[in-house]
């Protein structure tokens, strides 16, 4: 939830043309699709190559030493980035995926995005805290990050691992918060004149359930503590009356600001064992799904095929749901669109959930998965299972002929699926491996 008073005509527009409710959940959005199409198309990482980015978009990049940083021009109509050439690698790739994120403003030609200091506006961090999350997204895309170092969350570590991905703090925090299963929350901020601050965004664990708004303002000591980019701190703090463990630093300030922002993770003082361990994997058949509830099976089908049930997982639910794969057969050719779900009954509380996310079918040199089409389908599912209170079942989704890795996949399933609270259990035949970077200790449940 957010509770800023949304004023840039940039954001405004968005808000009117896109029918956009929330500005930081469209930028994410756009942000994470954009990464994941240029996946699809050979950009990899970590660290993901800015430059080759905009290569990708037929951006024009240009050095410039004169530059404080880096900003985005239009000249004869085409977009071009300058930027300063003497930063840190890991800053120049922030700085050029954050004049990326400006793109994803059409009118970003109306005028130089930021730095004109005599055309600057008192709301243009707006703006600016926009591009931040688009670049930490497209630079910590779905499987950059192994789930395991997400457990421990003292942030002088995580901040050591910026170093080994390349890449900035907001960007590996991002991700981190969204793979742990640790109740914990990252915010944003910002200092106010009367020296309190600002929360400009906060992005919650599955776990996580305090409620923290964008646009409020709080006051911190060991926020205030962090008066220097790279200056971190630590202490216990009640926030709304609630004792937290505050964790921050400092990074680098809005276009104009004098003091640093400052990023940073809230925890419960006291941590208890969170009931959402996030994905949930068992060794089994997914088509016989082990529960007392309402369940939905789901996998993903070919946007060519007019049924479902040649080969591998698919025949077997053929074998079991007969009904479901006519069912399907029975779809309308023009609604098997890549990012579609379909939904059809297999027995008393149980579905079957098709989704479309793989181009084609057959040998091919590259994964047919689409990774922004399955993001859709997942987003489906989960208003889908949230209606039905049911959880999901599904085999290693997308990495059979889809040919996508695991990570890349499970990330999208807990971003989409846990993240919204939807139960999901992912089964692994009895004699195959486990899946590159799955947590075999903590989730594992031999049956």
């Amino acid at each position: 939830m957010t509770a800023i008073n949304w004023t840039h005509p940039s954001v405004l527009r968005v808000l009117e043309q896109q029918g956009a409710k929330d500005p930081l959940e469209w930028v994410e959005t756009r942000a994470r699709d954009l990464a994941l199409q240029a996946i699809e198309q050979g950009w990899t990482g970590p660290p993901y190559d800015s430059f080759k980015l905009a290569d990708a978009l037929d951006i024009e990049v240009v050095a410039r030493q004169d530059l404080d940083d880096a900003r985005l021009v239009a000249i004869e109509g085409k977009p071009r980035i300058e930027f300063n050439p003497q930063r840190r690698p890991a800053r120049i790739r922030f700085s050029l995926a954050h004049e990326i994120g400006h793109l994803l403003f059409d009118d970003y030609a109306d005028r130089t995005r930021y730095r004109d200091m005599d055309q600057r506006r008192a709301d243009d961090w707006q703006l600016e805290v926009l591009c931040n999350v688009a670049a930490a997204e497209l630079l910590m895309p779905a499987g950059a990050l192994p789930i395991g170092e997400t457990t421990d969350l003292d942030l002088v570590r995580l901040l050591d691992l910026r170093a080994k991905f390349g890449v900035s703090t907001e960007a590996l925090l991002r991700r981190v918060i969204r793979l742990t299963a640790r109740p914990a929350c990252l915010f944003a901020a910002a200092r106010t004149d009367d020296g309190r601050f600002r929360i400009d965004y906060t992005v919650r664990s599955r776990a996580w359930t305090p409620e923290l708004r964008s646009g409020d303002v709080v006051s911190a000591e060991v926020l205030a503590r962090c008066t220097a980019v790279g200056y971190a701190d630590h202490g216990v703090e009640i926030w709304d009356g609630q004792e937290l463990r505050v964790q921050a630093v400092g990074v680098p300030p809005y276009p104009g600001d004098r003091f640093p922002r400052v990023i940073g993770l809230l925890q419960p003082a006291s941590e208890t064992v969170p009931d959402d361990a996030g994905l949930r994997y068992v060794r089994g058949d997914a088509s016989q799904p082990r529960t007392d509830g309402r369940a939905i099976i789901a996998h993903v089908v070919n946007n060519r095929a007019k049924r479902w049930g040649g080969q591998g997982f698919a025949r077997s639910l053929m074998k079991r749901f007969p009904a479901a794969k006519d069912a399907y057969a029975d779809w309308p050719a023009k609604e098997r669109r890549l990012g579609a779900l379909h939904i059809a009954p297999a027995a008393d509380d149980l579905w079957i959930a098709s989704l479309v996310a793989q181009a084609g079918y057959g040998p091919s040199d590259q994964p047919r998965l689409r990774l922004p089409a399955l993001r859709q389908c997942l987003e489906s599912l989960a208003e889908t299972a949230t209606s039905l209170r049911a959880e999901v079942h599904m085999p290693l989704i997308g990495t059979g002929q889809g040919g996508t890795p695991w990570p890349k996949v499970r990330d999208l399933i807990l971003e989409e699926l846990s993240r919204r609270h939807v139960r999901v259990t992912v089964h692994i035949l009895p004699n195959a491996l486990m899946p590159e970077d799955a947590d075999d200790s903590a989730q594992m449940a031999l049956l």
